[in-house]
């Protein structure tokens, strides 16, 4: 399964961000403070990308690992899936797996 405990800085640019009562510079991908690792930035697309690159899983395989897989271990029954009765919650990827839309509960969302 996919996981991300990424902070409210998430998605911005690189940049210096408030976490709590700190402040944390963003860079590279990373989130540091003091030179130590900070928080996490990881996108959920982008941990879907990394799995397929890293352990050479085809697309459909990572998206199952960041929706599928986490709503049947956590006994989520209208989640991970597009079925009649479950919530309309989805992404649209590209074949790369960058994110083209977003919909929430059937409507798409904008960027």
């Amino acid at each position: 399964m996919l996981i991300t405990d990424a902070i409210s800085a998430t998605g911005m640019p690189e940049g210096r961000y408030r976490l709590g009562s700190f402040g944390v510079d963003v860079h590279d991908g990373k989130c540091m403070v003091a030179g130590k690792l900070a928080g996490s930035v990881l996108t959920m697309d982008r941990a879907v990308r990394n799995l397929a690159r890293f352990a050479e899983w085809d697309l459909p395989r990572a998206v199952a690992a960041a929706s599928q897989n986490p709503a049947r271990v956590a006994r989520i029954a209208n989640k991970g899936a597009l079925a009649v009765g479950a919530d309309a919650d989805f992404v649209v990827l590209s074949p790369e797996g960058e994110v083209l839309r977003t919909f929430v509960g059937g409507v798409e969302r904008s960027r």
